[in-house]
Order: C-alpha cells, then structure tokens, then sequence
C-alpha cells in the first residue's frame, strides 16, 4: 500500500490570523512584520503580486509600500500560536497520526483512509469555518512530495487547494517533476 501522507499547510498564515479579526484587510495588500519589525514575514497574496519578497528588509518595502497602499502590521505570536493550536486540533481529529511541522504546517499519515480527495476538502472547510484559516493539502508518498503537492495545491487554481501526488500515473509524475525548480518549494533546497 502506498503511503498517503498530507502536508497541511495554513496559507499566508500571520496575516490570515490578523484578518480573521480585521475582516476590513481582506483584498488589502498586507506584510506582518518581524520581531522590532525588521523584515517581512508574511505576506498577503496581494503583498506577493506587488514583489514583496520574505524576509525582505522592511526598509526596503516603504517606497513601494507608499505607492501600493501595503499596509504592514507588528506581530502579534500569542494570537497566531492560539490560532495555530485550534488548527491543529482540528487536524489531529482527521488523522490516527499527526505531525506538527511548524505553527502553520502539519503532517497527517492518511495511509489507508478512504476518499481522500473529498476528506481533504472536508478539512480544508472545517478548518476555514471553525477558525476563519484557509489552507492547502499536498499528498504524497513521502514528506518532501506531500511538501511539493501542497506546493502546486497552493499555486495552481484548477486544485482548488488539494493536489495528490499519488493520484498521477508515472508519465505524469516525470513530467511535474520536470517542470518545477527543487527552490520553488519552499524548504526544499537543491
């Protein structure tokens, strides 16, 4: 039996959690800001569009900021470690076993579930309802593919935030793995 291995993945996580109670940023291009609000470390979609790269040194960003309307918050970790522990609750429910990867990411060993198509957008409602947090599920055979599933599950539109590796026949895994940079994804280095 194939391994099924989902990484869940909380999408531009520190600022979902600050519009979760500022509904108004929605749509607004926004940067959190590291501790003494050095560098950018998250960035809203809207952030990303206008070339806000992570970890850029804010001071960089201000010129741009003025001129796009980017609005950059301090960080606030007690709200995103409370928002974060919720989400992983709800996740260890889905799973007999449950990685915590990092405050935003999660590993679940789905190996033998059925229907893990319409379980990940069960997931994936569940935890937008119960917490306001959008994420994306890669699945894979392995944690770096479940890594480069949720990858494409957050890139590519027609996923609607869940991609499975396993589903792809051997022609189509040669050919996606041709097709994307090992430094595309994020924590995976050549």
């Amino acid at each position: 039996m194939t391994a099924q291995i989902a990484l869940v993945d909380c999408n531009n996580f520190y600022v979902s959690c600050e519009r979760v109670f500022r509904p108004d940023l929605r749509n607004v291009p926004v940067v959190v800001l590291s501790n003494n609000d050095g560098c950018a470390v998250s960035r809203s979609n809207e952030a990303k569009e206008l070339g806000i790269k992570m970890g850029q040194p804010w001071f960089e960003c201000k010129e741009l900021a003025e001129e796009h309307g980017i609005l950059a918050l301090s960080s606030n970790y007690a709200l995103y470690a409370d928002i974060s522990n919720r989400v992983m609750s709800i996740l260890a429910s889905y799973a007999p076993r449950q990685e915590v990867y990092s405050i935003d990411e999660s590993f679940l060993d789905l190996t033998g579930i059925p229907k893990l198509r319409d379980l990940s957008y069960e997931m994936r409602d569940r935890v937008f309802r119960w917490t306001g947090i959008p994420v994306c599920v890669g699945i894979g055979p392995t944690k770096t593919l479940a890594k480069l599933a949720n990858h494409i599950a957050k890139k590519h539109p027609r996923s609607k935030g869940v991609f499975n590796y396993n589903d792809l026949n051997e022609t189509q895994k040669t050919k996606l793995l041709g097709q994307i940079a090992v430094d595309e994804v994020w924590c995976v280095f050549q």
